[in-house]
């Protein structure tokens, strides 16, 4: 009897296989994927995947729901430290409050959080990487001589700055955007820091050194200095430096409310956001609405009839259900 029944497994199994083989076959031919024939198995099929759907809309509503919450709580933390600044604190208490916000900061960069670095919704279209240049390479302050200075990408790219004598903070900084400009590099100031950005797409050219040559002036003549560009500070490691320097808590005080700010539109978006998902949710449940238990048996059933004939479907079949179950799974867990 275990014999029999083995050799019926491995005869499904070559069935299987062979149906499988002959539909990649014909897919390759023809270039193009193979569909079902069967209408009711379409229809079916079609049911299972608006199932899948509905998972899809509820992982994207969970996320939303984590980034409304993380957002609340990011806004209130930020609150007790401006109440904070009007209270005499020493030294130890000011690096008290350094080391709470970095580690506020860790969590943002966590790769499950909803809320990134900068308080924007993480994992989303066009958002740029960031770097900033070493604190010790100065571009920006005025000099009594002219320099004309030469950055080598590691992508053979090469960005040419020229720096007239005496000229002013702002004009330097103009100077290098606009060089920067073709390379789909954006550079902006930030506390005297130069922050390079670019598409997620262009990464390489910020993540990989730098060379650098002048001539003695800003950069030190002869051989090109390779400068590797660090990770560019989040929002929450900006204020814990401005928190440290008591001359600047105007400053602090001001940098905090912009914070809070961003975090306000952030959160209204994410809220326009929530609306839009409950709606569809809501919509393609009333959709499925009608369909039962004995749906998806009957989907199951012809599933395994298809594979057992062999028929030019199957190949489509059994890939549509391993997509759809996955969703079903997903979406189960989830409730």
């Amino acid at each position: 009897m275990l014999v029999d029944s083995l050799k019926q497994s491995s005869s499904l199994a070559s069935s299987i296989t062979g149906a499988a083989a002959k539909a990649a076959a014909a897919a390759t031919d023809n270039k193009q994927t193979v569909l079902p024939q069967n209408p009711k198995l379409q229809q079916q099929l079609n049911t299972l995947s608006q199932w899948s759907v509905n998972a899809d809309v509820s992982r994207q509503l969970a996320k939303n729901q984590q980034a409304e919450q993380q957002l609340r709580q990011l806004y209130q933390q930020l609150e007790q430290l401006k109440k904070q600044l009007h209270q005499a604190q020493s030294a130890e208490q000011r690096l008290q409050i350094m080391a709470q916000m970095e580690q506020m900061e860790a969590q943002l960069k966590h790769k499950d959080s909803a809320i990134n670095k900068n308080f924007e919704l993480a994992n989303q279209p066009g958002q740029q990487v960031s770097r900033q240049l070493n604190n010790k390479i100065d571009l920006l302050s005025p000099r009594k001589q002219a320099e004309r200075l030469q950055i080598n990408l590691a992508d053979g790219s090469k960005v040419q700055l020229n720096f007239p004598a005496n000229q002013s903070q702002d004009s330097n900084l103009d100077s290098i955007k606009t060089a920067f400009a073709p390379l789909q590099i954006d550079v902006r100031q930030q506390h005297n820091q130069l922050i390079f950005s670019a598409p997620a797409s262009q990464s390489s050219k910020l993540n990989q050194p730098w060379q650098l040559q002048g001539e003695g002036i800003r950069i030190a003549a002869g051989n090109p200095v390779t400068v590797k560009l660090q990770e560019a500070p989040g929002t929450l490691s900006t204020l814990a430096q401005l928190s440290q320097q008591v001359e600047n808590q105007q400053v602090y005080q001001s940098e905090i409310k912009i914070a809070q700010q961003k975090i306000q539109q952030v959160l209204r978006q994410v809220q326009a956001e929530r609306q839009m998902l409950v709606a569809k949710l809501n919509s393609l449940r009333l959709a499925g609405a009608r369909q039962t238990e004995d749906d998806v048996y009957v989907v199951s059933q012809e599933l395994k009839q298809q594979m057992q004939m062999g028929a030019a479907s199957s190949m489509s079949a059994i890939m549509a259900q391993g997509n759809v179950t996955r969703g079903l799974v997903e979406f189960a867990l989830a409730q």
